[in-house]
Order: C-alpha cells, then sequence, then structure tokens
C-alpha cells in the first residue's frame, strides 16, 4: 500500500501538476479565437453600415432630384412663373404664384421655404407677401447667387434669416437656385430651401439611433448637423458614401465604439499575445518538469492558489467585455434583419417607380439608367404590349371589404395573371398603379403574337375573377410596342380603352383597336340638350325625361370616356344650380339638400352610363315634382301658360310683343314682363328668341332652305340682325351651323361604312 501511494505521489501528481498550464494556454487561446471572431463581426457591421449609408444616399438624393425635377418644370419656358417675371405686377398672378410655391411644400415636406426674386423691379415673392429685395430677411443669399456664373446645385449648409428686420432669426438649410430663364437669368430666381433639421430627421427615420449614428457633410468637409468631426476625420468603425449627385458624405458610425476599435486596431497584439501563451506554455512546461524536485503538496498548493486568482479575475474581465459584445452582436443581427426588410420594402417601391416612369416614358434620354433598372429587374428587350385591369364598382368594393381584405384580393388578382402567363409561357410585369388599376406588361420575342396572346391571357383572367371572386373586373388593351419608348403610347391606348367602360359596360375586354378613331361627337350638341333638359325641368314639362334619355343614348352611341361623361354631367348639375337659383329660389333649399348630393353621388359611384341613368332619373324625378308643386302654387300660372302657348305659336309674327300680349290678355305690359320673369325664369325677349333659334336650327338641320328664306319665317325683316342674333345665341354663323352639321354627318357615314367593311 506504501508503495502504490508513493508511484501515485511521484506519477500522477506530478503529471497533474501540468493542468494549471493547459487551462491557462487553452483560456489564452480561446480568448484570441472569440476576439478575432468578434473581429469579423465588426467588420460586417461595417459592411452593415456601408449598405447602410449608401440606402440613405440613395433614398435622400432621391428626394432632392424629385424636388429639382419639379422646380425645373415650374420655370421651364412660357410658364406661369415666367409670365409673373415678365409681365406687369397683377395681384391674382402674386396670389396664383404664392399658392404655387406653396404646393410645392405641402408635396415636399423637406422644403422650409421657396421665394422667388423678380429681376425686374428687384422684388422677392414668398408665401406670404412681395416686398423689395433690401426689405427681404434673407437678402445677402439671393444677392450672392445672382453672382454666380451657374445654378441648379444644391447649396453647402448656411444660415437662412427670417422674421423681420427688428428681429432676424436664422434657420440652418441647404438651397437650389434656379435661373430663369435656365441660360441667362435676365428674369429673375427661384430659390428653394431645405432645412437640415428636416434633412436630420428624414435620415434618422432609416437608422437604428440605439446602435448607429449618421452624419452628413458637404464637399468642403462641413457638417450639416452640427457636429464636431469633420468629415476628414479618421474612424475605422464608420462607413462614408459620397452622393454622385450632391457631392455630400453621409456616415453612418456605431454608437460605442471605443471598445469595438480597440478590438478591431488590437488584432496583431492579439496574435502576439497567442504566440507568447504558447512559449510560455513551452517554457512552464520545463520549467514544472525541472522542479519537480520540490514537494508535490506545496507546489500544488501554489498552483491550486495562482489558478484561482487567475480564473476569478480572468472571468471577471470575460464576463464584462463579452456581455457587450454579445449585445452589439444581437442588435446588429436585429439591425440586419430591419434593413433587409427595408430592402425589401424598397425593392417593391423601387419597381413601383420604375414601372410608373416607364409608363410615362421618362426614360427616353438617360440610357444608362434605363439599362441599370431593366437588367435589375430581370426584363429583357422585344416587343411589349400594356393591358390595364380596373375592379368594376370600387366604392362598392372599399365599402364591402376592410382595408386588409382589399389588399389580400389584390394580391390574389396580381398572383392569378402572373401565374396564369407562366402556364401559357408568357413573360408578364404585373403591378398595382393605382387603387383599382393593376398594368400588366406583356414581353415577347415575336411581335406578330402579341395581340392574340395578351386578348387570351386578360379573357382568362377576368373569367377566373368573376367564378371565383364576388366582384368583376375590366380589362383595357393597348396597341403593341416595337421598343420601350412606345411603352407609354402602348399603355395611354390602354388607359383610354378602360375607361370607355362606362358607356360599352364592365366585366369585359376592351380592345383599344375597337375604339380607336372614334369621336366623342359634337360638344355644342351635347351642351345644347342639357340646355333643353335644364329649361324644360324648370318650366314643368313632361319632354324633359326623353331628352335625358336622348342624351345617355347620344353618349352611348359615341362611347364617351368616363372622364368626358362626368365633365357633361357636372355641366348638367352646374347649369341647373345656376337656373335654380336665378328663377326658383323657393326649390333651392331641397335642391341643395337632397337632390344635387345625390346627383354628385352618382357620377362619382357609377361605373355604366346604365346606372348613372337611373339614378339622374329618380334625382331630377325628385326635383320635378318640387318645381310643380311651386308652380301651381304660383298666381297666374293659368294665364301664363295660356300666354306662353300663344307665343309658341305666333313666335314667327314679326309684330309679336309685350305690347300686342298686353292688349290681348288685357294685362300691363309692365306686370306681364314681370310674370314671365317669375314663371319662365327668363324675360319676353330672350323667350321669344329661344324659340326663333331652336326652330331655325331645325330648319338649318333638316332642310335646305335659305338663311334669308328662314330669317323671315322667324319674323326678323333684316337677314343681318338674325345673323348677328343666331351667332350670339348659338356660338356659329348659320352657315357655319349647318356646315358643321354635314361634316358631323360625313364623319358619321365613314365610321358606319369602315365598321361593316370591319364585320365582313
Amino acid at each position: 500500500m506504501d508503495s502504490f501511494f508513493t508511484v501515485y505521489r511521484k506519477g500522477i501528481i506530478p503529471l497533474l501538476s501540468y493542468l494549471p498550464i493547459l487551462f491557462i494556454t487553452i483560456s489564452i487561446l480561446i480568448f484570441i479565437s472569440f476576439s478575432i471572431m468578434n473581429q469579423l463581426n465588426v467588420r460586417n457591421a461595417i459592411q452593415a453600415n456601408n449598405l447602410t449609408a449608401k440606402y440613405v444616399t440613395n433614398m435622400v438624393d432621391s428626394s432632392l432630384k424629385n424636388i429639382s425635377i419639379d422646380a425645373q418644370k415650374l420655370v421651364e419656358t412660357g410658364g406661369t412663373l415666367q409670365k409673373f417675371l415678365d409681365a406687369p405686377s397683377d395681384k391674382a398672378l402674386e396670389f396664383d404664384i404664392s399658392n404655387m410655391l406653396s404646393s410645392l411644400m405641402v408635396r415636399y415636406g423637406l422644403i422650409d421655404s421657396v421665394y422667388l426674386y423678380r429681376a425686374k423691379d428687384g422684388k422677392v415673392l414668398d408665401q406670404s407677401t412681395i416686398r423689395p429685395l433690401s426689405q427681404f430677411p434673407d437678402e445677402s443669399f439671393i444677392r450672392s447667387t445672382l453672382d454666380k456664373p451657374y445654378t441648379g446645385v444644391w447649396s453647402s449648409p448656411r444660415e437662412r434669416i427670417s422674421g423681420g428686420l427688428g428681429s432676424p432669426t436664422s434657420v440652418p438649410v441647404t438651397s437650389l437656385g434656379l435661373k430663369i430663364p435656365r441660360d441667362s437669368g435676365s428674369l429673375g430666381y427661384l430659390i428653394i430651401n431645405v432645412k437640415n433639421d428636416a434633412l436630420k430627421s428624414y435620415i434618422d427615420q432609416m437608422i437604428d439611433h440605439t446602435i448607429t449614428t449618421a452624419q452628413l457633410y458637404d464637399a468642403q468637409g462641413t457638417s450639416f448637423f452640427n457636429e464636431d468631426r469633420s468629415v476628414s476625420s479618421s474612424d475605422r468603425l464608420s462607413a462614408d458614401v459620397v452622393s454622385n449627385y450632391t457631392g455630400w458624405t453621409y456616415r453612418i458610425s456605431i454608437k460605442g465604439g471605443q471598445l469595438l476599435d480597440f478590438l478591431f486596431h488590437g488584432s496583431t497584439l492579439w496574435i502576439l499575445l497567442g504566440l507568447s501563451a504558447i512559449v510560455m506554455a513551452i517554457g512552464s512546461t520545463f520549467y514544472v518538469t525541472r522542479r519537480n524536485y520540490k514537494p508535490i503538496e506545496s507546489i500544488l498548493h501554489r498552483i491550486e492558489r495562482f489558478s484561482s486568482l487567475v480564473k476569478t479575475g480572468d472571468a471577471k474581465a470575460k464576463s464584462n467585455e463579452f456581455a457587450f459584445i454579445d449585445q452589439a452582436i444581437e442588435r446588429l443581427i436585429t439591425n440586419n434583419m430591419s434593413f433587409q426588410e427595408q430592402q425589401q420594402e424598397h425593392l417593391v417601391i423601387r419597381r413601383q417607380q420604375f414601372l410608373q416612369q416607364l409608363l410615362k416614358g421618362e426614360f427616353g434620354d438617360d440610357r444608362g439608367a434605363w439599362e441599370q433598372e431593366w437588367q435589375h429587374f430581370g426584363l429583357s428587350a422585344g416587343h411589349y404590349i400594356v393591358g390595364v385591369l380596373e375592379l368594376d364598382s370600387y366604392v362598392q368594393f372599399g365599402l364591402k371589404y376592410n382595408p386588409n381584405d382589399q389588399s389580400l384580393f389584390k394580391f390574389i388578382i396580381s398572383s392569378v395573371a402572373v401565374e396564369t402567363a407562366e402556364q401559357n409561357g408568357l413573360r408578364v410585369v404585373v403591378e398595382w398603379i393605382a387603387k383599382n388599376q393593376l398594368v400588366m406588361l406583356l414581353i415577347s420575342g415575336e411581335s406578330s403574337l402579341l395581340e392574340h396572346q395578351i386578348l387570351q391571357l386578360s379573357e382568362q383572367i377576368r373569367a377566373w375573377v368573376e367564378g371565383h371572386l364576388d366582384f368583376t373586373v375590366t380589362i383595357g388593351i393597348g396597341m403593341p410596342a416595337d421598343d420601350e419608348t412606345a411603352i407609354a403610347r402602348s399603355y395611354e391606348d390602354a388607359e383610354a380603352a378602360v375607361s370607355r367602360k362606362v358607356s360599352l359596360g364592365s366585366n369585359q375586354i376592351i380592345d383599344a383597336v375597337e375604339v380607336r378613331g372614334r369621336q366623342d361627337g359634337e360638344w355644342f350638341d351635347y351642351l345644347e340638350m342639357i340646355r333643353t333638359i335644364v329649361r324644360q325641368l324648370r318650366m314643368s314639362e313632361q319632354d324633359w325625361q326623353n331628352e335625358l334619355k336622348q342624351l345617355f343614348g347620344e353618349m352611348a352611341v359615341h362611347r364617351l370616356r368616363k372622364g368626358d361623361v362626368d365633365r357633361l354631367l357636372h355641366y348638367l348639375i352646374f347649369h341647373l344650380e345656376y337656373e335654380l337659383d336665378g328663377a326658383l329660389p323657393e326649390v333651392v333649399k331641397p335642391w341643395q339638400e337632397g337632390v344635387k348630393p345625390a346627383l354628385a353621388a352618382a357620377v362619382e359611384h357609377s361605373d355604366t352610363l346604365r346606372q348613372l341613368e337611373l339614378d339622374f332619373q329618380a334625382a331630377l324625378t325628385q326635383l320635378a315634382s318640387h318645381i310643380c308643386e311651386l308652380s301651381q302654387s304660383r298666381r297666374h300660372n293659368t294665364l301664363m301658360r295660356e300666354i306662353r302657348d300663344y307665343v309658341a305659336e305666333h313666335y314667327m309674327d314679326p309684330n309679336l310683343s309685350l305690347t300686342m300680349l298686353s292688349d290681348r290678355f288685357q294685362i300691363s305690359s309692365k306686370y306681364l314682363s314681370q310674370l314671365f320673369k317669375e314663371s319662365i325664369g327668363e324675360n319676353f325677349s330672350d323667350f321669344l328668341i329661344g324659340l326663333r333659334i331652336d326652330n331655325a336650327k331645325r330648319l338649318l338641320r333638316e332642310t335646305d332652305t335659305a338663311v334669308q328664306a328662314i330669317s323671315d319665317q322667324m319674323g326678323y325683316s333684316n337677314p343681318t340682325s338674325f345673323i348677328r342674333v343666331f351667332k350670339k345665341i348659338v356660338g356659329l354663323s348659320p352657315g357655319q351651323y349647318r356646315e358643321s352639321l354635314t361634316k358631323t354627318a360625313a364623319r358619321g357615314s365613314g365610321q358606319e361604312e369602315q365598321e361593316r367593311l370591319e364585320r365582313m
């Protein structure tokens, strides 16, 4: 037993004396490994900062470019701004320009102020008033801008002086000045100020304040946000991106970067420390081996005491440092995930913007940007055609479903469009460009099959929606486009085609070929129908219903667009309100409270002419009942009807006058004139002229009677007087009116002949 313990003490115990050395060595190497991993994480953080800086740069540049583009549109030659600068002083024009500048500020929240300098009289117009340059708070900047050889570039950060001359205040801004005209600036300057605090708030929305900070510097290294550090400072834990548009530098940095910077710079130190640990371990092994002659208990005791001290101190340091690094890594991962989500959202927005520009044809001047975006979205060149899908009865759709359900249905429709195209072997790009419109861009290598393919695809989508959903869609098809620049025209044709569903009906496919070349009819014919409807309503005649039916029938025959139908019906509402206000003030209250809102709602919510006709028929019938009740209650209603019938029968009598009527019906001419105004809504002479002109127009349309003969029949002894009155009422001379009718008939017969040939 004693020999056993002797062997144990001389063999096992000296072997265990090497464990502290092994523990220390492994601990140091593990710590160094963690440090190297931390260095990699720091580098990943720097890369994430670089991506964030690029994203911030792109978003800020895009906003500033949009402001610059809209401002350049305002200063175009011949525009309203140039009229203000070149024309004599006009309060109304100054008010319009001030509203235009205010609308630009409303459209872009970054804008702090906009003002316009007029070189002719040295005055400055802003959103509140116009005043001489010497009284304008920001006079010094305007004068410095006048001396610059070129404008159109965003300035370095500056202090904009605002407020009165007695108590001026300064606001940090960056400014954009544009010459008017652009080449000389002889008329004046447009100056737009963007508040630096607004830029900072806009940038802060795109970063995580808990771990990152953002700074912005101009080309000279001046800070926009009053930072002490300049752009030239060295910071290896930050990412700098220089904008190609403004020349500004965007810096994204990590907060609390001192420890991380120490770890980053100390990579060589950690490697040397690891090598030193290995050398120390080897040396210690030899040292312990050589010192085995000392009592084993003493050595073990000392190693145990030393090991416990090293573990206690080292563990505390590791706990503090690694806890911080762990939190930083966790936040970086969370921020990176959030950044990826923002990137996906940005990609969707970028795709929508690209498609909007493509449909508007705005890439023609910048071929490089066109190719970059085209390749980014995986599109290839070829032949194109555009279809526009529009949800039918969108107002009812919005009332029936909540926003989440609406988004789901829109996603379903776009997915059906993509999957149907893939099943047919077609390449299609779909995007919702409006709340109720989906654009489908079909791409094909062969132009001969484009129309057939888009028609087949559209019919499959329409049939699927009708069979599986509770609503329907109408799809308009544009003309084929042989290159990218013609896509905008194809989109315009498709949009025009789908807009005609108001007259052609919903839940169908409308090809631009079917409606191309169709005339919308002569506008004065529609206006004359509307005036007749209003007059008959006001006079309680029952024929207004037939006239209303004829009006909607003419709009359906000519296949008017939704916008044209809306304009005509709004004119009917306006003209009816004007006549009622002048002739029947007692009816104005029920008109304002019931009839007018019903008519306006019908125009806004109805998708088809049939529904519009029913809604207008119901509302106007209600109005007609009010007018009829009022007419029956008025005095001398029967007498005025007899007088009106007599005038309608003898309007061709050249001697017909108030005096003649006064003698015939035994009533004073003055009181008769008053009754005419109250009962009919217009004086006697206007009523008589209206009857004569209406019948003259009928003779011009239906007969070949000469103008002089028509003048004699209408009771005019002098043809010149007849022509002058006719032109004043109609807007055309009798000869011009007859000629316009001839041209309209010729176009209509030619169109019918073309349709007959197409059917053959």
